[in-house]
C-alpha cells in the first residue's frame, strides 16, 4: 500500500469531515470564544468528533486491503467511546456546564479497562494498561488553551508514535491517525477557525494509548509516556502547585491581552498560576499566540526526538 497516498486520502477527508462538522456546529450554536483575540470571535466547537470519520475509514481501508486485525475495530470502538463522552462534555459545558468528573472518568475507564482486559498478555496488568490509556487522554486534554496547542503537540507525538511502530502491523494505523489529526490541525492553527473540544483531544489520547497497548510492548509505552513529559509538568508542576483550585482555568482569565501579545494576567491575591504556556511567557516576556505555540511546539517536538534517540540506542544496546 503506497503510504504516501494513504496519509494524502486520510487528511483530505478529515479537513472535508472538520469542515462540514463545524458548518453543523455553526448552525447549532455550538459555538465558543476564542478569548485570546482582542475582537470578539466565536468559532465552531467540539468539531473533534469529526475525526472518527477519517479514523475509521482508515482502518476499514487497513482492513481491507493490506491487514485484517480485529483488533484494529475493537481499538477504534474504544476510541469512539472515549470521543463520544468527550462531546457531551463540549455540548453540557456550552448549554448546561461541564460534566462532572467522575461522569467524564467513569465511562471512558470502562471502555479502556474492557480493551485492556481482551490485550494484555496477562489481567493482572489489564488495570495498569487501562490506567496508561486513561492517562495519556487526559494528559492530551490538559494541554490546551491557544490556537492549535493542543492538536498540533498531538500530531508531533503522533507521528513519533508512528516512527516506532514503523517495523510492525500498527504503523499504517499510526499514519492514519496521524494524517486525521494533521486534518483537524489544518482548521485549528492559528488564526483557528474551529475549537476541537474534548471530543478531539480525548480521542488522540486514547488513541494513541490503544494502539501502544495492541503492540504489548512495555519499552514502546513506557518511551511514549516521555513524550508526554511537557503534558506533565504542565499539569503536576505547574498546574496543580500554582493553581489547585483552578487546574482547568475556568474562574479567572487565563491570560492577558495587550497590543496584540498574551501575558500572565495579575490574579486576585497576586498569586501566580502557571500552565506551560505562561511559563514559557514568564521566560521571554509576553508574545504574540502563536509565538508562544510554535515555541511549545519546539518544545514537544525536541522532547519527543530525545526520547525517540533514547529508545533507538537502547534497542541496539541490549536487544
Amino acid at each position: 500500500m503506497d503510504i504516501f497516498l494513504l496519509f494524502a486520502a486520510v487528511f483530505i477527508i478529515s479537513a472535508a469531515s472538520v469542515f462540514f462538522a463545524a458548518k453543523k456546529m455553526k448552525k447549532s450554536g455550538i459555538l465558543g470564544r476564542d478569548i485570546n483575540k482582542e475582537k470578539g470571535v466565536f468559532l465552531p466547537e467540539a468539531t473533534g468528533i469529526a475525526l472518527l470519520v477519517p479514523l475509521w475509514t482508515g482502518i476499514f481501508i487497513i482492513l481491507a486491503f493490506e491487514n485484517f486485525n480485529i483488533g484494529f475495530i475493537v481499538l477504534g470502538l474504544a476510541a469512539t467511546g472515549c470521543s463520544i463522552i468527550g462531546f457531551f462534555d463540549d455540548l453540557k459545558k456550552k448549554f448546561r456546564g461541564s460534566l462532572s468528573w467522575a461522569a467524564r472518568a467513569v465511562p471512558i475507564s470502562v471502555f479502556c479497562l474492557v480493551f485492556a482486559f481482551l490485550f494484555a498478555q496477562h489481567w493482572l496488568l489489564a488495570p495498569l494498561l487501562a490506567l496508561f490509556i486513561v492517562g495519556l487522554a487526559a494528559l492530551q486534554n490538559t494541554f490546551a488553551g491557544l490556537n492549535g496547542w493542543e492538536i498540533g503537540s498531538g500530531f508531533i507525538i503522533s507521528c513519533f508514535v508512528a516512527a516506532l511502530l514503523a517495523t510492525t502491523q500498527f504503523f499504517l494505523l499510526a499514519i492514519v491517525f496521524s494524517a486525521a489529526i494533521l486534518g483537524l490541525l489544518f482548521w485549528n492553527f492559528y488564526p483557528a477557525k474551529v475549537f476541537p473540544g474534548d471530543s478531539g483531544t480525548l480521542l488522540i489520547g486514547g488513541m494513541i494509548g490503544c494502539i501502544l497497548v495492541l503492540t504489548a510492548n512495555i519499552m514502546l509505552m513506557a518511551v511514549s509516556l516521555m513524550f508526554y513529559l511537557p503534558h506533565l509538568i504542565d499539569f503536576f508542576v505547574l498546574k496543580l502547585r500554582t493553581n489547585r483550585k483552578d487546574v482547568s482555568q475556568k474562574k479567572f482569565p487565563p491570560y492577558s491581552l495587550e497590543n496584540g501579545k498574551i501575558g500572565i494576567p495579575k490574579c486576585p491575591g497576586g498569586k501566580e498560576r502557571l500552565d506551560f504556556a505562561k511559563l514559557i511567557i514568564k521566560i521571554f516576556g509576553p508574545m504574540k499566540e502563536w509565538q508562544a505555540v510554535s515555541v511549545i511546539w519546539g518544545i514537544v517536538f525536541l522532547n519527543c526526538l530525545f526520547w525517540f534517540f533514547v529508545f533507538i540506542f537502547a534497542r541496539k544496546a541490549f536487544w
